[in-house]
C-alpha cells in the first residue's frame, strides 16, 4: 500500500505539510525513550495534575503511558515530543505538586528513593522536547470567559490555573478539574472577561452562585479579590486553512493504539470533521484542527508506525467464523477496556461493535476516595441557558462512581504481530 497509488487511485491530494502544526509534523529528532523508564506527565482526565509515570510501550514517535500503581485501562498514548510530559525532578524544580504512585504518600515520595527500592529507570532529560520560555501575561487566578470543551454551547467564568511555557491551565470557577483544559492566548475557546456581554450571548456564572442571572464581572471581582486577565493578552489565531477531501493520517480516537488514513469531510474556522476511510460516517468526529493525534500523509511510514489502511469491501462484510471479530472492518486489536487487553475476539470487547456504540463506556475515577468529591449542595442549582435560550445541558457533579459495566471477558489475546505485520523489523524511532 503506498499513498502516492491511493491518492491517484481516489483522485483525491493530500493535507499540505505547511498546513499542519510543529507537534503534528514529522519530528526532527529520533524517539529515544524506552519502556520501563519514569518520567512526569499530565494526567489527560484531571489536567491539572502532574503524576509518576511509566512508559509502557513504544511505537515509532509515540509512546503509551501508564499511572504507576493504578491499573492498565487508565493507560494513555502521546507523541514524544509532548508538552505534557516532563523529566523526573520537574515538579519539585518548579514548585508544583507531584502526585506519586498509588499507596505512597505525597510527603514521603522522592524520586531518589523511588530509583532505588523499585529498581527503576528514569528518562534522560536530553529525550524530553526542549521548551521555550517566554513571558505570559497570564498569571495565576486571573479571571477569564472560557468555552466549555465538554458542554461547548457554554461560555462560563474561568480563572487561570496555571502557566507553563507558552500554555495556561483554565479552570472553571467552583467546578472540579475534569473540566480543565490547556490552551494558549491563540485559542478560540478564551476569551477576555465582558467577550459575551459585548456580544449578546449568556455568561455561565460559577457553580452555586446566588442568582445567576444577575451575574456582574464588576462585583465578581471584587469579592473574590481577583483580576481579570488583560484584553491584550488574548491573540486569536487565524482558521485553519484544511478543506474538504484533503486526506491526512489520524488516531483513532475509539482504539488510540491505531492511527487510520483518513479524509477531511467537513470543517469550521476552528474544527474540521474527520472521516477514516472505508468506514462508516457513525465514526466521524469533530476535533481542533492543531489537535496532536492529526498528522500529515506519510507521518506513520517516517517514524516507524503502522498505518491501517482502508479496509477492502470485503472486509466490511460480517464474519460468522468462531474466535473472530464478527465486527465488520475490525481485525481484533485493541479492545473496549484500553490497553488492559491487547486484543479480543467478540463484540462484547470490540471498540466498533453495536453494543458499544451505544454506550459510552465511563471508567471510574482513577483516584476513586483519594479524591475529595465536589459537594452536591449545588445539584439543584438553576441550568444554564443555551444560545437559543433553552436549557443546555448541565455539568455533572462528581458522585461516587456509577459507571456502565461492560460484561466482563475473560481474554488477553497477543495481537502485536497483526498490528504491527511487517514493521516488526523497523526500528522504533525516527526513520529518514
Amino acid at each position: 500500500w503506498s499513498w502516492d497509488q491511493y491518492l491517484e487511485e481516489e483522485k483525491a491530494a493530500m493535507a499540505p505539510v505547511r498546513l499542519f502544526t510543529e507537534e503534528q509534523s514529522l519530528p526532527q529528532n529520533r524517539n529515544g525513550f524506552k519502556a520501563g523508564m519514569r518520567l512526569e506527565g499530565i494526567d489527560p482526565l484531571h489536567p491539572s495534575m502532574f503524576c509518576v509515570l511509566s512508559v509502557a510501550e513504544v511505537i515509532g514517535y509515540r509512546l503509551r503511558l501508564h499511572f504507576d500503581g493504578y491499573p492498565e485501562c487508565y493507560d494513555f498514548w502521546v507523541n514524544a515530543d509532548s508538552p505534557d510530559i516532563r523529566p523526573a525532578g520537574w515538579c519539585e524544580t518548579t514548585g508544583r505538586k507531584l502526585h506519586p504512585p498509588k499507596g505512597s504518600k505525597d510527603e514521603e515520595f522522592s524520586w531518589e528513593q523511588y530509583e532505588q527500592t523499585c529498581d527503576i529507570l528514569v528518562a534522560p532529560k536530553t529525550l524530553f522536547k526542549k521548551q521555550t520560555p517566554s513571558i505570559s501575561s497570564f498569571q495565576v487566578s486571573m479571571k477569564l470567559e472560557a468555552v466549555d470543551r465538554k458542554n461547548p454551547c457554554l461560555v462560563c467564568v474561568a480563572s487561570v490555573a496555571d502557566v507553563i511555557d507558552h500554555r495556561f491551565l483554565v479552570h472553571f470557577d467552583n467546578w472540579d478539574d475534569t473540566y480543565d483544559y490547556w490552551c494558549d492566548p491563540s485559542s478560540p475557546h478564551v476569551h477576555p472577561v465582558g467577550w459575551c456581554q459585548e456580544r449578546g450571548r449568556p455568561l455561565t456564572a460559577p457553580q452555586g452562585y446566588p442568582s445567576p442571572e444577575t451575574f456582574r464581572w464588576e462585583e465578581y471581582l471584587e469579592d473574590t479579590g481577583g483580576t481579570a486577565v488583560p484584553s491584550h493578552a488574548f491573540s486569536l489565531r487565524a482558521p485553519h486553512r484544511f478543506l474538504q477531501n484533503m486526506k491526512l493520517e489520524a488516531v483513532d480516537k475509539r482504539n488510540p493504539m491505531l492511527i487510520r488514513v483518513a479524509t477531511i469531510v467537513d470543517a469550521e474556522d476552528y474544527r474540521v470533521k474527520v472521516h477514516f476511510d472505508g468506514w462508516p460516517p457513525k465514526f466521524d468526529f469533530w476535533v481542533d484542527p492543531d489537535h496532536p493525534d492529526l498528522h500529515p500523509a506519510g507521518w506513520c511510514a517516517r517514524t516507524g508506525h503502522p498505518l491501517e489502511t482502508p479496509p477492502r469491501p470485503s472486509d466490511l462484510k460480517p464474519s460468522s467464523n468462531q474466535g473472530v471479530c464478527p465486527t465488520p472492518g475490525c481485525r481484533g486489536v485493541g479492545h473496549i477496556k484500553g490497553a488492559r487487553y491487547t486484543g479480543h475476539h467478540s463484540a462484547f470487547g470490540c471498540p466498533y461493535s453495536e453494543i458499544n456504540m451505544k454506550k459510552e463506556l465511563t471508567l471510574p475515577d482513577r483516584l476513586g476516595s483519594e479524591k475529595q468529591a465536589v459537594s452536591t449542595t449545588a445539584a439543584t442549582a438553576q441550568k444554564a441557558k443555551g444560545p437559543g435560550g433553552t436549557e443546555a445541558e448541565e455539568k455533572p457533579i462528581t458522585q461516587p462512581a456509577k459507571y456502565l459495566k461492560i460484561k466482563e471477558e475473560e481474554e488477553d489475546i497477543d495481537v502485536q504481530s497483526l498490528l504491527r505485520g511487517n514493521y516488526l523489523s523497523r526500528p522504533s524511532g525516527w526513520v529518514r
